[in-house]
């Protein structure tokens, strides 16, 4: 393949790059002074101190117990981009790291994470992580899925306790468009046992799911343990009875002598969304048929048992869903507060305490168990604030350390003399490409597309069958007039096929015409339909807000886009969960990912004159300043004194051209991609 003189420049001008950028941080050119400012309600940052002070001599007694010693502190520009790939999951834009780089404020890093932690930015961080978790899509099997991610939205904008969150998932009920947290059941609808699993592994750090078909071959879990655990829950149902019933007449192959099959089809999709609701009932459950074990018979009924810890006493008038979700948050349940403690310890150091973080045994040990205990503690001491054990974590030493940038061996205990080098997830990558775009980013809501189907829902529920009906056939009506410029477009595409094969070139043209105009027609339609949330204060209308006038509405947070993305989308092609099972992304580099980065939308977008990267570089006076400028937007860092002398002469002498190829070659580095 033959390779074109501005690529060659492009390569030549990446190794350059990888010899000056790849080996870490030298002293930078000399910052101009602006300062920043960042406040935090809640604790004291004395308190906050003392306690990260705890964990850091903790960790320190440990290292010299092993003869390790612990990595220097980092410098202020790797710390200010990996804290705000840590919270806010992107990178920092250029005016946030020259504000933060020239500040000499002496409790800077502590005000920039308390400034971090109250930012619209670690709402959409923490719903990535937590989407991860519970595999929240935005199409679920019957219901939408949007309902659930703004109610879990909320809850971390509000820093809901975790235990109370946790309690609201599993207390949820009612339709997803009156209760959000009912997403919860209705992401596992009619599979009770696996719910109950996947529970447990989320937020105890068990797995049981082999326990569902047999007693578990590595653990003490019982098949019929795993059923008593799963009594408690048992009676929750996703679909609503009573619904089902009156709504029988439209069931599948039902028939009507007044109305058409189109309006009994329609009616069926009108009527579906009523049919799921969470809602508690009496079941009871009962051991499989093929049950095999000497301890009770196949089909027998089971009673709600706890499989570890404190048996649970129903009181008077609790329910068995209660008493669980009570019993599983409870302070006096060390496994939930553990878990939770040591999940986000690996979020910001890399490794657990604990590993596997979800699968915790009875005999398993911490790497460090005075400071699993002490993190476990801090969890409950807190009232379950988990932005303000964050805020701990990340005002330790341990946490601001340089990163350990060797393999860790298999096997071999971390003893966490710093974080360990992470490759960049495929949503930090995402927001902080976009983030080098699209101004205050953070705040740009995404497009939702309303489902009528869902609104019209709620207007027949109190409906009787034949109303139903007569909505339905003008629905029916509806849908047939609207699928006619589709039908059209086809027969269109058809001609044109057909005139091209016969050499028209002038029916070609009229053809082509009309397919534009039939396209404009449908773009306008569907623009009506292309709205923000509603009730947002937070959140301005981007069709009227300036600052992103002229930005492609698909440029929003990885939080703001349908979830999990398409599968061709940026996101899926560099790993991003496809939220079917707990935690299954990965970071893992491949080929097709160097592909997009080379020549993939964003970095034309990035390229674009109105991108807030080419702005900021349009106001720098000088080739020096602009090279400042590309070195702060993309590695939060100024040029080395090597770097800035080997690339200075190249912008006087190719200027934009020079700007877009050194943009293009630290964007490829390992220095962009690894949180360091």
């Amino acid at each position: 393949m033959k390779i074109s003189p501005i690529r060659q420049q492009q390569c030549l001008l990446l190794l350059l790059i990888f010899v000056f950028a790849g080996s870490g941080y030298a002293n930078p050119i000399e910052p101009r002074s602006k300062q920043g400012a960042g406040s935090f309600k809640g604790i004291p940052i004395s308190t906050i101190r003392d306690l990260s002070r705890q964990i850091d001599d903790m960790l320190v007694k440990d290292c010299e117990q092993h003869d390790i010693t612990p990595n220097p502190l980092t410098s202020d520009s790797a710390f200010l981009r990996r804290v705000f790939l840590d919270i806010v999951g992107r990178i920092p834009t250029y005016e946030e790291a020259k504000t933060f780089l020239d500040s000499r404020e002496p409790a800077k890093r502590s005000q920039l994470i308390d400034h971090l932690l109250n930012s619209e930015g670690y709402v959409s961080r923490e719903f990535n992580y937590w989407a991860d978790l519970l595999r929240i899509q935005s199409r679920m099997q019957n219901v939408p899925g949007q309902p659930y991610i703004d109610w879990l939205k909320d809850s971390l904008r509000e820093n809901k306790p975790y235990d109370r969150m946790v309690r609201e998932l599993i207390g949820s009920e009612g339709y997803i468009w009156e209760n959000g947290a009912a997403g919860y059941y209705l992401r596992d609808a009619g599979m009770p046992l696996d719910h109950m699993a996947n529970t447990f592994q989320v937020f105890l750090g068990t797995q049981l799911v082999c326990a569902q078909c047999h007693d578990h071959p590595f653990d003490d879990w019982t098949q019929r343990a795993y059923y008593e655990q799963a009594a408690f829950i048992y009676g929750v149902k996703t679909a609503d009875p009573q619904v089902n019933r009156r709504f029988r007449a439209f069931g599948a192959g039902q028939k009507n002598e007044t109305a058409s099959p189109e309006t009994m089809a329609m009616a069926r999709r009108l009527v579906r969304p009523l049919r799921y609701r969470v809602n508690e009932t009496q079941s009871r459950l009962r051991l499989p048929d093929d049950y095999k074990y000497n301890d009770a018979e196949p089909k027998a009924l089971v009673e709600p048992r706890t499989i570890f810890g404190d048996a649970v006493d129903l009181k008077n008038g609790e329910s068995p869903r209660d008493a669980y979700a009570n019993w599983l948050t409870s302070p006096n349940n060390p496994r939930f507060s553990t878990v939770i403690a040591n999940r986000l310890w690996k979020r910001a150091m890399g490794v657990g305490l604990i590993e596997p973080v979800d699968d915790v045994k009875e005999d398993d040990s911490a790497s460090n168990a005075e400071l699993m205990e002490f993190l476990s503690k801090l969890v409950r001491d807190l009232d379950f604030d988990l932005k303000q054990y964050c805020r701990v974590l990340y005002n330790t030493r341990a946490f601001q350390r340089q990163a350990t940038t060797g393999d860790l061996v298999e096997g071999d205990t971390y003893r966490f003399p710093g974080p360990t080098l992470e490759r960049m997830s495929a949503e930090h990558l995402w927001d902080s490409l976009v983030g080098l775009i699209v101004p205050d980013v953070d705040e740009r809501a995404g497009v939702q597309r309303p489902d009528a189907r869902y609104s019209m829902a709620k207007d027949l529920l109190h409906k009787n069958p034949d109303e139903i009906l007569a909505i339905a056939e003008e629905q029916a009506r509806s849908d047939n007039t609207k699928r006619q410029p589709q039908r059209r477009m086809q027969e269109l595409q058809k001609s044109i096929r057909e005139a091209e094969e016969a050499g028209d070139r002038t029916r070609v043209s009229q053809l082509r015409d009309e397919v534009s105009a039939l396209r404009r027609n449908a773009d306008g339609a569907a623009g009506m339909l292309r709205a923000p949330r509603n009730g947002e204060a937070r959140k301005i209308d981007r069709q009227t807000d300036s600052r992103w006038k002229g930005f492609p509405s698909e440029l929003v947070r990885a939080s703001e886009i349908q979830s999990p993305a398409p599968p061709q989308h940026f996101l899926r092609q560099f790993g991003q969960s496809d939220r079917e099972t707990i935690e299954n992304a990965n970071r893992e580099a491949n080929v097709p990912q160097i592909l997009t980065l080379l020549n993939g939308p964003v970095y034309s977008q990035l390229t674009k004159p109105n991108s807030l990267f080419y702005r900021n570089l349009a106001a720098a006076p000088t080739p020096l300043a602009k090279l400042q400028v590309v070195f702060l937007s993309i590695l939060s860092r100024n040029p080395t004194v090597s770097e800035a002398n080997a690339l200075v002469p190249e912008l006087e002498s190719r200027g934009r051209d020079a700007l877009a190829d050194i943009s293009w070659a630290l964007i490829n580095t390992r220095e962009f991609a690894f949180i360091q």
